[in-house]
């Protein structure tokens, strides 16, 4: 069964009232760069307090030893999973993979790469990145080469779940943001899907944000999403 991955795109305090309010339907809260910014380690505290997981949404994408240091702080801190972006290259995830061997963190957390953001589209690569590649060439480029260097979990959309599931070993762990519920308005996201359609096609992990967030009725949207993943 597909995991939950709540991200707490809100401020200190409503995280906090969220995440009492909730946790009994998620396994795992997201952490982004905004609210990390402005709490710091102290909510990483407070989510393992109720036993769930904790993934940090930080992309790390830097030269390899500023890279490998990050991730070896990251991992004394208990994450389960954080993110680096996979452009990054070969040697930038090889620092990020000895950095957490260096942390002596009983349990090392999940390396997740992420391979092309689900605000862009082909339009975006080819004009303002000048990528010849597809959307789906991208990512399967950016996989197979993160899988090779060594990393075992990749953050796609809902779109390229099933290309990296049968294009990788079967050991990889895919998150995927980009799910949406069928009465939300989509936003900016380009490429999303329903909760139910990911899991059928592979997902291991789905992060949910606004389709929660936004609404009143927090607990019975996630009881429904949890319901749909069984």
């Amino acid at each position: 069964m597909a995991k939950v991955i709540l991200a707490l795109d809100v401020s200190k305090t409503e995280a906090k009232n969220i995440i009492d309010e909730v946790s009994e339907y998620v396994d795992c809260f997201k952490v982004g760069s905004i609210l990390y910014t402005e709490v710091g380690y102290s909510l990483i505290e407070y989510i393992k307090n109720y036993n769930k997981e904790v993934f940090l949404d930080l992309k790390f994408f830097d030269i390899p030893n500023t890279v490998k240091g990050v991730s070896k702080v990251v991992a004394e801190f208990g994450v389960d999973m954080f993110t680096i972006h996979l452009l990054g290259g070969k040697e930038m995830i090889k620092a990020s993979l000895e950095g957490i061997k260096q942390s002596g963190a009983k349990k090392l957390p999940l390396i997740l790469g992420v391979t092309v953001l689900t605000s862009m589209n082909e339009k975006i690569l080819k004009e303002e990145l000048k990528i010849s590649l597809s959307v789906e060439e991208m990512v399967l480029h950016l996989a197979t080469m993160g899988y090779q260097t060594g990393i075992r979990g990749f953050v796609c959309s809902p779109q390229e779940i099933r290309l990296l599931k049968e294009n990788l070993p079967r050991d990889i762990t895919v998150v995927t943001p980009g799910i949406r519920l069928l009465e939300d308005n989509w936003q900016d996201q380009k490429r999303v899907m329903t909760p139910g359609r990911a899991k059928e096609l592979g997902a291991d992990y789905i992060v949910v944000g606004r389709s929660v967030l936004d609404k009143e009725n927090r607990l019975e949207i996630l009881k429904k999403i949890k319901d749909e993943l069984e």
